[in-house]
């Protein structure tokens, strides 16, 4: 909410923001998908789609976490349709990094603020899920003269750890594992793609002096 508010990335849940014709304007990684691999000052992000979000008669409640059931696609999912606009266009978009990411660039807790990427490669492939469907894939990579990106010591965080559970501390550090229990908001994108609206006017206003810089 403090990301949307502040106009850096527009959406409350969906991973992506942007639209088909002028292509993605941010985009948040937060572990929602076993096929992205992030090095930090580059990285692959799996688009969204494919998992039905409605429930079933047992669990009725949106499934932010069920699994793949069917192919993602860039002509039916505009989110993903805009990440393929921006690399063709190479225009920056912001990135996000949540404490959900199984990653050490990943901040301990909320969301950061970690710059602008081009999309150098948007293909697709069979993801890692259990069923084999096909994913939207994108290859991103950092601009330079932005700050560098804070790291995590996470093998040190894992001795704490271990550490205040041998002294029976009740104030825990949340481990990657534990992390995996929250939903996860990677594919929550809007129904109708007249719902993608353009980011407040500060940030796109932003972006833009950013690329004539």
């Amino acid at each position: 909410m403090h990301c949307s508010t502040d106009a850096v990335h527009a959406p409350t849940v969906a991973g992506i923001a942007g639209n088909r014709n002028l292509g993605a304007w941010s985009i948040a990684l937060s572990g929602g998908y076993e096929d992205d691999v992030d090095l930090g000052y580059a990285f692959t992000f799996t688009g969204a789609g494919g998992r039905d979000l409605k429930g079933t008669k047992q669990n009725p409640k949106n499934l932010r976490t069920a699994p793949q059931s069917k192919d993602q696609s860039w002509e039916t999912n505009p989110l993903n349709a805009a990440l393929k606009k921006s690399s063709e266009t190479k225009k920056p978009v912001r990135v996000i990094r949540g404490y959900k990411l199984h990653s050490k660039y990943a901040p301990a807790e909320g969301y950061r603020y970690d710059g602008l990427y081009t999309v150098e490669k948007a293909w697709m492939e069979k993801g890692l899920n259990k069923g084999g469907f096909m994913v939207c894939k994108y290859a991103l990579k950092r601009m330079a003269g932005q700050p560098a990106l804070p790291e995590r010591d996470l093998e040190a965080e894992a001795e704490a750890r271990k550490g205040q559970k041998q002294t029976g501390s009740s104030k825990d550090i949340e481990s990657e594992d534990d992390a995996s229990e929250y939903p996860e908001t990677e594919d929550m994108e809007p129904e109708e793609e007249d719902a993608i609206t353009t980011p407040p006017e500060p940030a796109h206003s932003q972006m833009e002096a950013e690329e004539d810089e």
